[in-house]
């Protein structure tokens, strides 16, 4: 009986596997830190549990589309590049799958 596949389709080395590590990307022991559109008074939590780094997260990028509403509707080349910072955190956030770091 001949296989025509490999047992193991994520053998280290090989563009699924590669891929796989590149989108989870390193969790940060620190949150990410006030971004330059962002208010001065704007909290960042210090929260260790996944959870509470992503809901503070969303509150953040929901507090710069506020201030985009609030300005003209369009928002400024910082605001978009925060949001995008923002938005790449979150997503390293929901994709990892060990333990958050202490």
């Amino acid at each position: 009986m001949a296989f025509t596949r490999s047992p193991f389709p994520m053998q280290a080395g090989t563009s699924s596997a590669l891929k796989a590590k590149a989108d989870t990307g390193p969790v940060d022991k620190k949150q990410l830190t006030l971004q330059k559109s962002e208010h001065k008074d704007t909290y960042v939590t210090n929260q260790k549990d996944k959870f509470n780094r992503i809901a503070g997260l969303e509150d953040r990028l929901s507090f710069i589309k506020e201030d985009i509403f609030q300005q003209d509707g369009k928002a400024t080349e910082q605001q978009k590049k925060d949001m995008a910072k923002i938005k790449q955190e979150i997503a390293i956030l929901r994709k990892t799958k060990h333990k958050m770091p202490k």
